[in-house]
Order: C-alpha cells, then structure tokens, then sequence
C-alpha cells in the first residue's frame, strides 16, 4: 500500500479507538452515580493502552513475543466488542444531543461496512504466521464482522426499528462488511484480490459443467421430494415455505461472506504457503475445503442436532472442494459465491428452517452420493489439461 494510504488507516484507527473508549468511560462515569466507574473505568484504561501499542511501537526486537500475543488478543476483543461500543457511543449521542436515534443507527450501521478496516491493517496485518491468519480469520474476524450488526443492537441501550433488526439479523451488511475488511487486509499481506472475470484459457464446456452440476444439485438439494433412490429424482415439490426477504438475505449472507473467506482469502492463504511445493494445488484444495467442513461444527452450539452437524460437516467439506476448483479453473470468485448462494437460499426458503434436522437413513446414503460426485469431480479438475490451467491461472493471477 503507499505510505500516504497506510498513514490515514492508522490516524484513522488511533481517532477511532480514542472516541470509542472516551465514550465508554463517560457512560460508565454516569450510569448508576458512576458505581461502575472505578473497575469498568480501569478494564477500560487497560485495553486502551493495550490497543494503542501497535500503533505506537517501533522495531525493536524488546517484548516481541508480548507484542505478538497482543496482536492476536486485540484482533479478538476488538472485532468482537467494537460493535458494542459504537452502540454506547450512539446511545450517548442521542441522549445529550438533538440527534435522532433512528438517524443515529442508520449511520451506525453504515458504518459498520467500514469499522474494521483500520483494526484489521494496524492489528491483524503484523500477524505473520499462515497458521495464526487462517485462525483469526475463520474465527474472531469473520464471526465479529459478520454479526457485528446484530451485536450493535444487541444491547437495549438502542430501539432501532424492526426491519433494521432483520436485516442486521440476516448478516447480510456484515458480509458486506467482511469483504471490504478483508480485501483490505489480504492487500496489506501483498495478495491480490479476486476477479470477477472469467479465465480466458478455460474451456466453456468445462465451466458449463460445473455451473449445470451446481445448478442442478440446487434444485435437487432443495426441492426433492422422494424419500428413495427409486423416487429422489421423479418427485418434486416446488413450494416455498418461507419465501421471505429474511430468508433471502440469510441464504444470500453465506454465498457471499463464507466464499470470500474460503474461496479467497483461506485459499490464497494455502497456495502461498505451498508455493515451492509440487503439489501446491491439491494441498491448497483439499485442506481449504476440509477447513470449510470442519468449520460448520460451530452449528452444534446453535442448537442444531450433533447428527445434522456431522452431516452438514461432510457435505460441507465436499463442497468447498467442489467450490474451490470452481473458483480455481474459472477464475472468477462469482461463480462459487452464486452456487454457495443458490444453494442456500432454495434450501432454507424451500425448507423455512436455517437448521438442518436428524437425518434419516436416506439422508445419509444422499450424502454419500453427493460426496462420490464432487469428490470425483475435483479429482477430475486437479488432474490433466484442468489442472494446468488452474496451476497457470494460479502462478499469474493469485500469487
């Protein structure tokens, strides 16, 4: 990035943290005659001082193991707690102001698309181990911005109207967010962003393939009737349950958000990491994909049975196989991020639930299926002429 782009995110950053911890220590000063003030008021003072060190540290080698545990704590408690302080900051805002609070969480979330911006460049960007990246992102950034919304109306120091609350529910301004953080971010690390482009040198026919295999697994996964192999492909049902904006925008959240996080940044990632190695595709692939998987045992803790969660945990990783050599031979970002999508939204709009169920005998025998399919498939595509082309891609483009 140039010197005059880096100076602004990091005057940005330190004006932020300023407003947003003063704000936190005048409401705590005059909640219940300030009872709170003293221990809250030092917690705070704490923090503060330990958020401002990246910015103002310099290249001594001294505490460099204090400095890089710092980097990690703060990118937890900043991207976790921010949205509640901006909500604090507005609350205090609306009460000792003529400002409308309505007006007052509209700006609050807008702002939201871009707050983390400056904590991710200061914060996250010293981080210099691919393992300690893969880990802040699938964890404390990508739940942080992606519910930052909802958290930021968590509280009920805020009385935003309904349709703010199901939209920031959705997490659809939040995966918004998470693409501008993260493109941000991964350009500050020296990677390049994704394009929306198709790659020139990749055979039609074979992206009409893994567009029709995504379009009809879509329509199979969300509108299939039969209860057995002699009736899962003749029985239909084409009724939306619940054909709501809400269900929309949740189906929609994921495409966007989990594709950017795994099909971009987890992804590039790995093929940077692997780079000298000669099977730096399959590594890239298969590990990303398994990341994807494993990632979706976080559902248990939503209530979803642990049945469902181990077989939405191998489909998962399935597909991000899939989703991956998609991204990878065709060179643009919009069609794993359209089939992610598609699938999502059908299904929870088809089905009215965003949880899956117990799954029956039938059910796992499906999953099997499909895991046949798109593991034959991203075998097919690291192997031959596709494979070159990815690698090519890959070695131009990505790295």
């Amino acid at each position: 990035m140039a010197p005059e782009i880096e100076q602004l995110l990091r005057r940005w950053y330190v004006g932020q943290l300023l407003i947003l911890f003063v704000a936190g220590l005048v409401q705590l000063f005059v909640t219940n005659n300030g009872f709170f003030f003293p221990a809250g008021g030092m917690v705070l003072l704490v923090w503060g001082l330990f958020a401002w060190w990246p910015v103002a540290e310099d290249d001594q080698e001294q505490w460099w193991r204090l400095r890089h545990v710092n980097y990690y704590v703060q990118t937890v408690l900043q991207f976790t707690l921010f949205p509640v302080l901006l909500a604090n900051l507005l609350a205090l805002l609306s009460q000792v102001s003529w400002l409308d609070e309505q007006g007052l969480i509209a700006v609050g979330l807008a702002y939201l698309l871009v707050m983390f911006v400056p904590v991710a460049f200061v914060v996250t960007r010293p981080i210099e181990s691919v393992i300690g990246r893969i880990a802040v992102l699938i964890t404390a950034i990508f739940s942080g911005v992606v519910s930052a919304h909802s958290t930021f109306l968590l509280l009920p120091i805020l009385k935003a109207p309904a349709v703010f609350e199901m939209v920031s529910d959705t997490g659809i301004l939040g995966a918004f967010g998470f693409v501008i953080t993260i493109w941000v971010l991964m350009r500050a690390w020296g990677l390049k962003r994704p394009t929306a482009r198709f790659n020139r040198h990749a055979q039609a026919g074979l992206i009409g393939l893994i567009v029709i295999v995504g379009a009809a697994f879509s329509l199979w996964n969300a509108f299939s009737a039969g209860g057995s192999w002699a009736t899962t492909f003749i029985h239909w049902d084409f009724r939306l349950r619940s054909a709501t904006w809400q269900m929309f925008l949740s189906g929609l959240e994921p495409g966007i958000a989990e594709e950017w996080l795994y099909r971009f940044a987890v992804l590039t990632l790995l093929l940077q990491a692997f780079r000298h190695r000669k099977h730096q595709l399959d590594w890239a692939v298969w590990l990303s994909g398994g990341l994807f998987g494993l990632w979706h045992i976080t559902n248990v803790f939503a209530g979803q049975p642990l049945s469902a969660t181990i077989e939405q945990m191998i489909f998962a990783a399935t597909l991000g196989w899939f989703l991956a050599i998609a991204y990878l031979y065709s060179g643009s970002i919009l069609l794993p991020m359209a089939i992610h999508a598609a699938i999502d939204v059908l299904s929870m709009m088809a089905s009215g639930s965003q949880t899956m169920v117990k799954p029956d005998a039938f059910e796992w025998q499906t999953i099997g299926f499909t895991v046949i399919i798109f593991v034959g498939l991203t075998i097919y595509f690291l192997t031959g002429s596709r494979r070159q082309v990815m690698q090519e891609r890959v070695n131009q483009r990505l790295m």
